[in-house]
């Protein structure tokens, strides 16, 4: 606010010095008291008017901080203006929640995609025979027969142990 009165001074100073050179017969000294006049007026009304333009600012907050629907929860409230019908923000909330459901898809289909195209494209690159030798394991099936925790499902169990010898337990 301050610079568009320091810029109304200046056009004010730059008006009466057009006025002040069209009069031949005006020396400096009424030149300038006019243009210091002119800044003193034009200051002086702007100090006067601060307090009824922060008083309209604090006025204007309260009213707008009261016509504002209150919030119950998180979620956003809206109000409806002029012609709009509780169907048409509805169908707009709907939107946004349709937009954010896709914008979460696309972002886990591209993050699956760079996944898929990043693992073709190193595949090709690794040595698997080097891993094997590491591991010891060529094959699937020689990890899950050598596996001590499985049981076979098509032999019985008391079939596969060896032949029981009987104990005698003495009598006491």
């Amino acid at each position: 606010m301050l610079e568009k009165v320091l810029l109304f001074d200046l056009f004010v100073i730059i008006h009466v010095m057009k006025k002040e050179a069209t009069l031949e017969s005006s020396d400096l000294g009424s030149k300038l008291s006019s243009i210091l006049g002119s800044i003193a007026r034009t200051t002086v009304k702007f100090f006067k008017n601060i307090p009824s333009r922060v008083q309209n600012y604090i006025r204007r907050k309260i009213t707008e901080y009261k016509r504002k629907p209150k919030r119950d929860s998180v979620n956003k409230v809206y109000v409806l203006v002029g012609y709009a019908t509780k169907e048409h923000i509805d169908a707009k909330y709907n939107a946004e929640r349709r937009l954010i459901i896709l914008n979460r898809g696309l972002l886990i289909l591209i993050f699956f995609l760079l996944l898929f195209i990043s693992v073709n494209a190193i595949l090709p690159h690794i040595n698997t025979e080097q891993y094997k030798d590491m591991f010891g394991i060529s094959t699937v099936e020689e990890v899950t027969r050598n596996d001590p925790f499985t049981v076979p499902t098509s032999v019985d169990p008391a079939s596969t142990l060896p032949n029981s010898t009987t104990v005698q337990v003495p009598a006491n």
